[in-house]
């Protein structure tokens, strides 16, 4: 053979290493091609509640509440307030809560409270159908300490239907003979079912890491509520410590708002026991 000849079947050895790491790489799992790419962190995975549709709708309702009822009273204490009372949910640019999936049977809701000026105020929490017709409402004394609050319905709520869309409305009430003046932040939830997929998940997944799942399947009361209790678990744990600090961000709080909340169990769903205040 001559050299001119032996040239022509010569492969360069850079040819040679770049078949070789291609061949290498094709055996590569698809689960090894999984867990190589870095999962996302829980604040990021929360981010994605502030962004594109939710399959309960579109947004309705608001946010924030500086302001006061729709009737619209020109004076009383609760017109010089310096902060608002805000919902601790998602929002668009506007301030308009997305209307949230849950599975609970009675989730938790979460709002931040301002500096009240009056020395005792009470508030109503309100859940309604899609026909407006009221399935709970209470009415209970605030404590005096702004900061972050949760409500946890009582254990003897009639629990939502799946598929359902309702409204809940929140006022912290400044002058019970006059509820013009309330300030009221209002959103949407939607009950959803679990699905066995979802259902095999939860059961698998350890509590700690749960999370996870609920930011998956965006749901959202269920998300803030297992973080809160994380944090709460693990008072030492600078990573939940960090990611609850940075979701309180994300809700737009005023700046140094406590990070600790007060817990509040709302009365019990039978409507005839309840204390209604003036105007009502």
């Amino acid at each position: 053979m001559s050299k001119r000849k032996f040239h022509k079947y010569v492969i360069p050895l850079t040819t040679i290493s770049l078949l070789l790491l291609t061949n290498s790489l094709s055996f590569i799992t698809p689960a090894q091609a999984k867990k190589a790419r870095p999962r996302p962190s829980v604040v990021e995975r929360i981010k994605r509640f502030f962004f594109g549709t939710r399959p309960g709708g579109v947004a309705r309702g608001r946010k924030r509440g500086g302001a006061v009822r729709g009737r619209g009273a020109t004076s009383g204490p609760c017109r010089r307030l310096k902060q608002p009372l805000i919902a601790l949910v998602p929002s668009t640019k506007n301030g308009v809560p997305f209307v949230e999936q849950t599975i609970s049977q009675s989730p938790t809701f979460w709002f931040y409270i301002p500096p009240l000026p009056v020395t005792q105020a009470n508030a109503e929490f309100v859940l309604m159908d899609e026909d407006g017709k009221d399935i709970y409402s209470a009415i209970f004394p605030l404590q005096s300490k702004p900061g972050i609050i949760s409500l946890q319905l009582p254990s003897n709520f009639t629990s939502l239907e799946t598929n359902k869309n309702y409204r809940w409305i929140f006022s912290a009430i400044c002058n019970p003979e006059d509820r013009s003046a309330d300030i009221i932040v209002n959103g949407w939830l939607k009950h959803t079912p679990v699905n066995s997929k979802l259902s095999r998940e939860l059961q698998l997944t350890p509590e700690k890491e749960r999370i996870s799942v609920y930011t998956q399947n965006r749901l959202w009361y269920e998300t803030l509520t297992n973080l809160a209790k994380l944090r709460e678990q693990n008072p030492q744990d600078e990573t939940i410590k960090a990611d609850w600090s940075t979701v309180l961000q994300l809700m737009d709080l005023p700046e140094n708002t406590p990070h600790t909340w007060t817990p509040y169990t709302l009365p019990a769903a039978d409507k005839t026991s309840m204390t209604k205040l003036g105007g009502m």
